[in-house]
């Protein structure tokens, strides 16, 4: 009698249900979405949108610091903080004068400084002190590489160990 009779495939195989191929297929999908939703969350929470669009114009120009507005608050959990808001005013490359509050902290800027402002043409008011630079501009993307390289290896793992 033989044992390839009783359909065996050798010592130590072991046949896959389809059953452990659908879990995986199904956690990878669940991984993949919930990275793409969380690197497109972090994307919007650091306002990458408005500050893609003020570097995309490649336009420059010096600003001066015509006040600075303090903001004093508590975060989630009750720690009070202190944030300062400067207005800026520069002049367009056309030569339109253009004011705006920078809503991001540590800019640093006192009343009558000068610092680079970056905008676009199109919505100069839009413009940012923020420097470019590739981990702003992509970090919605990377955020959602990087989930979804997880999830293909933690579902390739899940179908060899199932």
């Amino acid at each position: 009698m033989s044992v390839q009779g009783f359909g065996c495939r050798g010592a130590g195989a072991r046949q896959r249900s389809g059953g452990t191929v659908v879990i995986a297929v199904v956690y990878f999908v669940l991984a993949a979405g919930a990275a793409a939703v969380f690197g497109r969350m972090l994307d919007r929470q650091l306002g990458a949108p408005r500050l893609r669009a003020a570097w995309a114009g490649g336009l420059t120009a010096e600003a001066r610091c015509t006040g600075v507005r303090t903001e004093e608050g508590q975060d989630a959990d009750g720690v009070p903080f202190v944030r300062t808001c400067p207005t800026l005013e520069f002049r367009t490359a056309d030569g339109r004068a253009v004011a705006f509050e920078e809503l991001r902290d540590r800019v640093g800027a006192a009343e009558g400084d000068v610092v680079t402002v970056y905008y676009g043409a199109h919505d100069p008011q839009a413009a940012t002190t923020r420097a470019p630079s590739f981990a702003m501009r992509h970090a919605g993307a990377l955020v959602t590489g990087a989930g979804a390289l997880f999830a293909v290896v933690t579902a390739t793992v899940l179908a060899l160990v199932l």
